[in-house]
């Protein structure tokens, strides 16, 4: 149907004259009367009538109209919300990420990237790193941070961070006077363990191993946040990552590098076969950004 055809019959109705619709639309109202007769033709029945010199919708067009004024509405919406889009007032930015760096990381990175895009939206997703790799397949996110590596196919990965693991130690623990904690120290420390089946817990037990050390289990969470909180309890050490540990500093924890010094990578994914959007980019620099800065002090 007719775009430019309803167009007119809106004008009708509201101006109420045909010569007052061909003013709206910048035509002569032989134009217009001829947009509203094809029109009639399109639906098959008369959509106006005339009484007394004057036009006079009928009770079919006044119901046609009924459902097709929604749909202009709708249309009219349609060069506003490109603006939007074109200028990120109308945005969202789908972000997944593990837990911990969205306990850690993912926070203060939104804080700094919310004052460059103060209007755009963003949804958060929290996955373990098993289900991330698989979820993620799917295409149903704009931006994913991963710990590294990732072998997925359907996904691009590109590295951003390097950090030291740092050793959360509670409040005036008998090591926090040391500039580094060696592993040979942690002889007999009760330890708050991360999943072994993980990324990361495997590194740090490879540590303990090479040092000719057995570490001392008391907890075992797949929590890197409640990891740490644990040790601001005085339950015991963890070993962490230095974003999470940053967020816990307030509860009094002491943070060291671990000698000899264990690094990891974060990286960033998102679906192969599609560039990143614009949101997407600058929320990548900001995590960037702000992971440098907190990972620095802890590098030997």
């Amino acid at each position: 149907m007719n775009f430019r055809r309803l167009q007119a019959l809106r004008a009708v109705i509201e101006s109420g004259s045909v010569t007052e619709a061909a003013g709206l639309m910048n035509l002569t109202q032989s134009g217009v009367s001829r947009l509203i007769a094809a029109l009639e033709d399109d639906v098959g029945f008369a959509i106006f009538e005339r009484r007394r010199g004057r036009l006079q919708i009928t009770a079919r067009g006044e119901a046609f109209f009924r459902e097709v004024e929604p749909l202009l509405a709708g249309i009219d919406q349609l060069a506003p919300i490109a603006e939007e889009i074109r200028t990120d007032r109308f945005a969202r930015l789908r972000l997944v990420a593990l837990n911990s760096q969205m306990h850690g990381l993912v926070p203060l990175a939104l804080t700094r990237f919310s004052r460059a895009h103060p209007t755009a939206a963003v949804t958060l997703t929290m996955r373990s790193r098993r289900e991330l790799i698989h979820w993620t397949a799917g295409q149903q996110f704009d931006l994913g941070l991963a710990a590294l590596p990732v072998e997925q196919p359907a996904l691009h990965v590109e590295p951003f961070i390097g950090f030291p693991v740092v050793v959360a130690l509670p409040p005036g623990h008998r090591l926090a006077d040391r500039a580094g904690v060696p592993v040979g120290d942690l002889a007999g420390e009760p330890l708050i363990s991360l999943d072994p089946f993980g990324l990361f817990e495997p590194g740090v037990r490879g540590r303990f191993l090479s040092a000719g050390v057995e570490p001392r289990v008391k907890f075992e969470t797949t929590s890197m946040l409640l990891a740490g909180q644990l040790v601001a309890q005085g339950l015991g050490i963890a070993m962490i990552d230095p974003f999470v540990a940053n967020t816990l500093r307030p509860h009094g924890i002491e943070i060291r590098p671990l000698v000899p010094a264990l690094t990891y990578e974060y990286g960033l994914i998102w679906p192969a076969g599609r560039s990143r959007s614009p949101l997407a980019l600058s929320f990548a620099a900001c995590a960037a950004e702000v992971a440098e800065t907190l990972a620095a002090p802890w590098r030997l």
